[in-house]
């Protein structure tokens, strides 16, 4: 059986008078850019659950009158990606649970590290698992811990999980949201109209026209129904607060790539540290040029930086179509080449005889790179300067994110991080990534709270994993 890894967005709505399925829907919309191969909504109508999971966007899942058939005044909602065969619908979230032959239902983005072991324990004890991911797990955990209260169940199952997890649980009328103890996936929370919110990121917030009110915090549980908000300051899991700051390693790649530039986390608006990202970028890498061009959407702040540090224009001559998915999250590497023959186009009297920098946020396979370049050249660009507002992408996440399943075709792990060599395959008459060190300046240079440099996970660039790696973990048959 193979592991299932996923990124995700994920959503949890207490309404304190109409029905919340429109509200998920739109919500989720929010959260479409952290995974678009599944999404599913689960409510509870004071009586019985209702739930609706498809495969596709969230568009194509709700469509039609689905919406009005998912009832109730609380529910939670999920958008997945999937890594190469685990994109079927039993996997699609939010995922079913028993508890004392009561329904209740999980939605989880991260990745588990232990779960080999847990599944093999489980399964010895007679549960019978309906999906391979390691949301299950959980789950899992919960059905076996039925001598005591629900919470009281969940905080124990949490106790034996091992690896990275912001959770939504949605158990009859109560919705739980929870971080792991470092705090690698983000939760915020904000309220408004009526309504109380948990979602992967505060953009949700705006779109549903609310206010973020804050980050929960690693390790914490917060307790979401009618009427109240209960644990918000102080329902720490398993350790001090202190001590839950002090072991925090949020994901960096959230601020590189994740994160919706309109959205904040720690107190800081990813767009202003994408384009810090560009302004330490250039500090590391001036070259003589005539115009500043972002691969759009992705480099577009960064280069915004770049280009004010500078003083060089800012060209948009690469346009790119909405209505292509996100090339990372492909699962093929021949649909990620059709892709990019209708994704991206050049507009050539901008870059005819200039000499170009043109940035991007991370190089992770180099089908996107390399494609910009050979465009950029077609269309008559006299040099072309790449500079990538990260360091090299070297090693893969198993915290959430699939690059382990593509290991062996990371530009950087392939070349072996010679900087040199990749510039030559990608076909720029430069390169330079942003240093890790810049990285994380740019980070802290935008004024927040708790964040320190330390704080940060950084694995994918460093191959310092917080988390020690189990067996099994590596995507191999388990």
């Amino acid at each position: 059986m193979k592991k299932r890894w996923i990124m995700c967005g994920i959503l949890g709505i207490v309404s304190e008078s109409g029905e919340v399925s429109q509200d998920i829907y739109a919500g989720l919309w929010s959260l479409q850019h952290r995974g678009k191969e599944g999404a599913g909504i689960a409510t509870y109508d004071g009586n019985v659950y209702h739930e609706k999971r498809g495969m596709g966007t969230v568009e194509v899942v709700f469509g039609g009158e689905v919406l009005s058939g998912l009832l109730g005044k609380i529910g939670i909602g999920h958008v997945r990606y999937s890594t190469a065969g685990g994109s079927t619908l039993e996997n699609v979230q939010p995922i079913q649970g028993l508890f004392k032959s009561v329904p209740f239902w999980i939605a989880h983005n991260g990745n588990l590290t232990n779960t080999k072991k847990l599944r093999q324990e489980c399964v010895k004890q007679g549960y019978f698992f309906r999906t391979t991911t390691d949301t299950e797990i959980i789950a899992s955990l919960i059905y076996f811990n039925e001598s005591f209260g629900f919470e009281e169940a969940l905080y124990r199952a949490l106790s034996r999980v091992e690896g990275t997890y912001a959770l939504v649980v949605l158990y009859k009328d109560v919705i739980y949201g929870m971080r792991d103890l470092t705090g690698n996936r983000p939760l915020v929370y904000g309220e408004g109209r009526g309504i109380k919110v948990l979602a992967s990121e505060s953009a949700t917030c705006d779109v549903l026209g609310m206010k973020y009110l804050f980050d929960v915090r690693p390790g914490e549980i917060i307790v979401m129904k009618q009427g109240s908000l209960s644990g918000a300051y102080g329902d720490q899991m398993f350790c001090s607060t202190a001590e839950a700051f002090q072991k925090q390693k949020f994901c960096v790649f959230e601020y590189v790539y994740f994160l919706r530039p309109d959205s904040i986390f720690d107190g800081r608006r990813a767009q202003r540290v994408r384009e810090e990202m560009g302004r330490n970028l250039w500090r590391e890498s001036a070259v003589d040029a005539d115009i500043v061009v972002p691969v759009p959407d992705s480099g577009n702040f960064a280069a915004c930086g770049l280009a004010k540090e500078a003083g060089l224009p800012i060209e948009m001559a690469l346009f790119r179509s909405h209505y292509v998915g996100r090339t990372f999250i492909e699962p093929l590497q021949e649909r990620r080449e059709k892709g990019m023959r209708i994704k991206l186009n050049v507009i050539p009297e901008l870059v005819e005889g200039k000499r170009v920098v043109v940035v991007d946020d991370s190089i992770v396979r180099s089908t996107v790179i390399k494609r910009v370049i050979n465009m950029l050249r077609e269309a008559g660009a006299r040099e072309i300067h790449t500079r990538i507002s990260s360091p090299p992408y070297k090693y893969p996440c198993y915290y959430g994110i699939d690059t382990y399943r593509v290991e062996n075709e990371l530009i950087a792990k392939r070349l072996n991080g010679d900087v040199e060599a990749i510039r030559k395959e990608i076909g720029a008459d430069s390169l330079h990534y942003l240093s890790l060190e810049g990285l994380r300046r740019s980070v802290m240079e935008v004024p927040g709270n708790k964040l320190k440099a330390n704080n940060f996970c950084d694995a994918c660039f460093s191959g310092n994993y917080h988390i020690p790696l189990k067996d099994g973990i590596f995507g191999k048959e388990t």
